[in-house]
């Protein structure tokens, strides 16, 4: 009962976190660069605060102090703070700039590929040794996985919502497998989003931004490798991979035939396009999340 206990306080100081940054950033107007492409519903969400995930790496921060932390829980600390900080200063350059973009697209890869093989140095230190297409493989993933959750982050809820079904899927696979090394710090990172959700449902008070959708990919990316299968991370992860699928087959076929496959990518914006709700879109793909998460269990346990 004690740990249920901290964990409704942490869910209570993460709703404070996320309320005052709401509130501070619309009083500063410090508000979401929109790419002038995207739907011409979304440019009214330009009054709309930023950079939820700022709340989000707050509430983690203060569950390290809250609880005893194994040593694959400090490494998904690390994971979860390096990722933070590219998309918070991807962010923070949007914000200074003017623009939608902070980093250039090189600079971002650059750099979470610099970080992929740092937290993976570690991870081979002082947990488990991996080999060289281990390593490989493994960042290539990191990579990728947070850049397709950056991409889903187009529509109220929508990644905050899928993100809390694959961390449940995780939670559940850690403790059917009795996992136990790391559990803990999957329920703080759930109660951070479900916090967030609060605030993110339609209409939207607060956008996660890079802060948080890149950090959450890569803590995907990690878990996968702790439970000692990273191509679990295909079911878990197949809403984020398909949208970011979207976007290359878009960009391929339109270099190819001047053609666009999709009205608009990544795909929810095609949903879209065609006149459908965005709550409508948000559900719909809250459950090909769900889907896909339950099918893998028929399979793994």
């Amino acid at each position: 009962m004690e740990i249920i206990k901290l964990y409704l306080i942490l869910f209570g100081v993460s709703i404070f976190f996320q309320a005052s940054i709401v509130y501070l950033f619309k009083k500063k107007k410090i508000f979401q660069n929109i790419y002038n492409l995207s739907p011409q519903s979304h440019q009214k969400k330009s009054s709309t605060p930023s950079m939820g995930g700022v709340g989000m790496l707050l509430t983690i921060g203060v569950s390290f102090f809250m609880f005893n932390q194994s040593a694959e829980s400090q490494w998904l600390i690390i994971v979860v703070f390096l990722f933070g900080f590219i998309g918070l200063l991807d962010d923070g350059l949007s914000l200074i700039l003017g623009k939608n973009q902070g980093l250039r697209t090189a600079q971002k890869f650059g750099i979470q590929v610099l970080f992929s093989v740092w937290v993976l140095g570690l991870y081979s230190y002082q947990i488990n040794e991996l080999s060289v297409w281990e390593f490989v493989l493994y960042a290539f993933c990191f990579t990728g996985m947070s850049n397709a959750t950056n991409l889903t982050d187009g529509l109220d809820g929508l990644l905050a919502g899928s993100s809390i079904l694959t961390l449940g899927g995780f939670l559940c696979l850690m403790l059917s497998y009795q996992f136990n090394s790391g559990v803990t710090f999957v329920v703080c990172v759930m109660i951070s989003v479900i916090s967030f959700l609060f605030f993110n449902r339609h209409p939207a008070l607060i956008f996660m931004g890079d802060t948080g959708s890149l950090f959450l990919g890569a803590f995907f990316c990690a878990l996968s490798i702790l439970l000692g299968n990273i191509w679990i991370i295909i079911p878990f992860c197949a809403l984020y991979i398909l949208e970011a699928v979207s976007v290359i087959v878009q960009v391929l076929y339109f270099k190819w035939s001047k053609k666009r496959i999709f009205l608009m990518s990544p795909i929810h914006h095609h949903y879209e396009l065609l006149g459908l709700k965005e709550t409508t879109i948000v559900l719909l793909l809250w459950c090909v999340q769900l889907g896909f998460i339950v099918y893998a269990f028929s399979y793994l346990i």
